[in-house]
């Protein structure tokens, strides 16, 4: 009999993509650029057959879809784009285990501290005034918890729904050069401070 959790899996497009890393760390590349198979080898670090597998995978699941093919010495290279971002919802968070969770939200992190780095190295990061950072170490108590999880679940879609009109103006004739920015938000319940030593 298929349980609750099974049955959520079962309706999520995305569950079979975070459930492996490799497959995470393509989606992700395809919701940023067109890409093909042997690039993804490259920017991945991994053997082409694996590319090439998880590609196909998250094509049988909907996610990607084939956008040209291109002959690359000799060999026609097909190149390919999300269409779903990799972006959960709560019920899909909630479905997976632990240690599903931790290496999709690690390799986001791992994205976020790699576009930091390079935006200091390159001097972006702080070029213009109105960029925005803030840590706010907090207690709150289980409704604060909630309120902080429906701020985050608001402004999450209020960032999408800004790409997707910023997409647009710029696909319309005459659109304006990109600003390439990454939005990165987060909470999560840090540990208590240990004691200190008597």
């Amino acid at each position: 009999m298929e349980t609750p959790k099974q049955s959520r899996r079962a309706e999520s497009r995305l569950a079979p993509v975070v459930t492996h890393p490799l497959r995470t760390r393509c989606l992700t590349v395809l919701a940023e650029r067109t890409a093909s198979p042997n690039e993804l080898k490259g920017i991945l670090g991994v053997p082409l057959g694996d590319a090439a597998y998880h590609v196909k995978r998250l094509l049988d699941l909907g996610v990607i879809e084939l956008v040209e093919t291109r002959q690359v010495r000799g060999a026609v290279e097909h190149f390919y784009r999300a269409i779903e971002r990799p972006v959960l919802s709560d019920e899909e968070v909630a479905a997976m285990e632990v240690s599903e969770r931790l290496d999709f939200d690690v390799y986001a992190c791992q994205l976020a501290f790699a576009d930091i780095s390079r935006a200091i190295d390159e001097g972006t990061f702080c070029r213009r005034p109105d960029q925005h950072v803030t840590r706010v170490p907090m207690l709150v108590d289980e409704e604060g918890w909630e309120e902080l999880r429906a701020l985050h679940a608001e402004h999450l879609q209020r960032v999408l729904d800004i790409q997707a009109a910023s997409a647009e103006r710029m696909s319309a004739a005459g659109g304006g050069e990109p600003v390439h920015a990454t939005v990165f938000t987060t909470f999560f319940e840090r540990p208590p401070p240990k004691p200190k030593p008597q």
